[in-house]
């Protein structure tokens, strides 16, 4: 079966999704769902929906094959895609079914989990998983049989044993993805004959995205082969690059497996237009090559160790809940912080009303009294106006007075004047009378 690389699925893609939602404070699709399920982190709920989960998938109540030949999820009725490969189909269903309870709903993993056992143990997908490389619990090749196709599916059945849980050790030696161990930092071999450069890997694997390319030379060993290792980061999306690498090897039939089994043609091949091209192979380390004692275990034992995708799922979840603990107790003292701001913030707000409370009085009281006081002016000026006006009047009336009375004065002075010359007229005449009674009498006398 080949792979078409374009419509290749990443097996923990929506995981590292959401996972990158979380961190940058973004509620994933199932956010709201975890907050009203109280069994959500119950292992026991979540086992008991997984086997009714595959219960229902036994009973055939739910539609996967699709009329096109290809195969649907019926546990992401939303989700745009559902013309799944075999394989890609597989790949989907693991990589929920072993995400952290942190980025995926409990329901939701048990329920893919309940799936992927589903495919790999229910006989109506036998013949689809005959051949598929890269996917534990599928069907090997060499279990087909070449003399019809119906022994193949019958023999492919026997070797398909029924698993109790995800997490158990499968039958026959078959291991569930849960318990087979890796190699951790995700690292991937890479080898190809005696004669071949080491440092030559990288271009061969330059398409692919890795950390570094690790040559490793051997000394003084000939004819055992040229090794190099491929490395990741250590998250899901290093282990979904790992993988990658691994399918595209497989796809070219340049896998573990036919390296060991085909060691004689591991030098030069022909290639086109008659020049020689040494054929390089690639698959993701695992127990067993770390446990080899080549040059390729040495280096796995020295730089990596041996890990369960429950084990790095866990340790992510160990991680993840580190973090999501530090992150809530920053925000705790972010919140702490805020409330204090709010706290200072209102008492200032409180204080700035009361400074302009006060000053908008003060304003008002201002503009009171400047009216008051320019009130206060106009009418002490119209008062000394009427004042200065009425002595105006007065001091008018004094003066023609004054006048009359000097006019009176000057009468009476000139009437005074005639009546003292009338007077003195007259005591003239008197004494000029009384003079000649004098002479008279003493005339007579």
């Amino acid at each position: 079966m080949d792979l078409d690389m374009d419509d290749y699925i990443d097996p923990y893609e929506e995981a590292e999704a959401e996972a990158a939602a979380e961190a940058a404070g973004i509620a994933g699709p199932n956010a709201e769902d975890s907050d009203d399920d109280p069994d959500s982190d119950d292992s026991d709920a979540e086992s008991d929906y997984e086997e009714q989960s595959f219960g229902l998938l036994s009973s055939g109540k739910h539609r996967v094959r699709n009329p096109d030949g290809t195969f649907r999820c019926p546990f992401c009725p939303g989700k745009k895609k559902q013309g799944y490969k075999i394989k890609d189909l597989l790949q989907h269903a693991d990589g929920i079914g072993v995400s952290s309870k942190h980025r995926r709903h409990g329901r939701e993993r048990a329920s893919h989990r309940a799936f992927a056992r589903f495919v790999r143990t229910d006989p109506s997908f036998a013949a689809d998983l005959v051949g598929i490389t890269g996917i534990l619990g599928a069907i090997k090749p060499a279990l087909a049989n070449s003399n019809g196709s119906g022994s193949a599916t019958g023999e492919a059945k026997a070797h398909a044993a029924p698993a109790r849980s995800s997490s158990v050790p499968a039958e026959n030696g078959v291991l569930p993805l849960e318990v087979e161990r890796y190699a951790w930092p995700w690292a991937c071999v890479l080898a190809a004959g005696s004669g071949f450069n080491a440092e030559e890997f990288a271009g061969r694997v330059a398409m692919f995205s890795f950390v570094e390319v690790v040559p490793l030379f051997v000394d003084g060993m000939d004819n055992i082969g040229t090794f190099a290792i491929v490395r990741f980061t250590n998250d899901w999306s290093g282990f979904n690059d790992a993988l990658t690498l691994e399918n595209h090897f497989s796809v070219n039939r340049l896998g573990k497996k036919e390296f060991e089994i085909s060691s004689s043609g591991m030098g030069a091949a022909e290639g086109e237009g008659g020049e020689c091209e040494v054929k390089v192979y690639g698959w993701v380390a695992r127990e067993g090559d770390y446990n080899g004692g080549t040059v390729v275990g040495r280096f796995l034992r020295k730089h990596t160790i041996l890990k369960t995708i429950d084990e790095v799922s866990k340790t992510e979840s160990e991680k993840s809940g580190e973090m999501v603990a530090r992150l809530a107790s920053q925000i705790e003292e972010k919140n702490r912080y805020l409330h204090d701001l709010e706290t200072k913030k209102n008492a200032t707000e409180l204080s700035i009303s009361r400074l302009e409370e006060d000053n908008r009085k003060l304003h008002e009281a201002y503009n009171e009294e400047m009216r008051n006081l320019h009130r206060r002016a106009r009418e002490n000026a119209l008062r000394i106006f009427q004042e200065n006006e009425n002595l105006r009047q007065e001091l008018d009336n004094k003066r023609r007075e004054l006048n009359s009375r000097a006019k009176q004065l000057e009468k009476l002075s000139a009437e005074n004047a005639n009546d003292r010359k009338t007077l003195d007229d007259e005591r003239q005449k008197a004494s000029e009378i009384l003079l000649w009674e004098v002479k008279r009498l003493r005339a007579e006398g």
